[in-house]
């Protein structure tokens, strides 16, 4: 064990260092039998029109969670042609990556859907995460409305 490189101080309570033989470092550990829940807004009011036409969030530590449940309050006024949602990961904060799988490969509402409420879930597979979405054939009175909201469970 390297004795110069000393354990950062953990951010959690419920989180510590501990020592990885494997890499011989200190990793940052989280105790999985406490339940932990918060609830971020990646999205929060955005109309899509003829000036916005996509967002993309800020990025959110989710390192202390294991699955999330993604929560998506769609408004539509006029027949914009669609909306589509884009779940990324990052093990850096800096490149981010698509998730694709399931209802998360194509993840879009059509103006024929009209009003949305609806939830889908997702596994945390990576330190940070963030959403983006990107609106077609808006403009001035054809729109849509947009709160995203995710449920992080540890």
């Amino acid at each position: 064990m390297d004795t110069n490189k000393l354990p950062q101080q953990a951010r959690l309570l419920e989180s510590a260092q501990v020592y990885d033989e494997s890499d011989h470092e200190w990793v940052l550990a989280f105790r999985t039998d406490f339940k932990r829940q918060k609830t971020i807004t990646p999205i929060e009011a955005i109309t899509f029109n003829d000036s916005t036409t996509t967002y993309t969030s800020s990025s959110f530590d989710v390192r202390p969670y294991c699955n999330g449940l993604l929560l998506i309050n769609l408004d539509v006024t006029g027949a914009p042609t669609d909306i589509v949602f884009y779940l990324e990961f990052s093990d850096d904060n800096a490149n981010w990556y698509i998730y694709v799988i399931g209802a998360f490969g194509d993840l879009r509402y059509e103006d024929g859907a009209g009003d949305q409420m609806e939830c889908l879930d997702f596994p945390i597979l990576a330190p940070f995460l963030r959403l983006r979405a990107v609106a077609t054939g808006t403009d001035a009175v054809k729109t849509f409305l947009i709160t995203a909201k995710a449920v992080l469970n540890g």
